[in-house]
């Protein structure tokens, strides 16, 4: 299980934009403004749920995952979507899949989790 908790920064997802998130990530970017995340926002977000899937990898993997190694897609209803897509193709020799993801804005910050197996 991984965890992680985002301070919500516009600024900051202007940002780190381009170096956390791929550029089929990038395309999607806006799909949650219907529920009052803006597109900054949503960087934020998905660069935490990033982080909670790397927490949630780390002790099996035991090795670097990059930031474009990842593609996430937040849903409204709190859950998101996860490809692996590491290099390495360690995930698949270890036979690691995320068997969830979701997050959560919590008045000024996003709080997220992951499990994998």
């Amino acid at each position: 299980i991984g965890i992680d908790l985002e301070r919500i920064d516009a600024q900051r997802g202007k940002r780190i934009k381009r170096k956390v998130l791929t550029e089929n990530e990038l395309k999607e970017l806006g799909r949650l403004e219907e529920i009052g995340v803006s597109s900054e926002e949503e960087v934020l977000l998905r660069f935490s749920l990033k982080e909670s899937v790397y927490k949630a990898m780390h002790p099996i993997l035991c090795q670097y995952v990059g930031f474009q190694e990842a593609e996430i897609t937040p849903l409204s209803n709190g859950t998101a979507q996860v490809t692996l897509n590491l290099t390495s193709r360690s995930h698949e020799h270890l036979g690691i899949v995320v068997q969830s993801a979701s997050w959560r804005k919590m008045g000024d910050f996003f709080l997220t989790s992951a499990s994998v197996g």
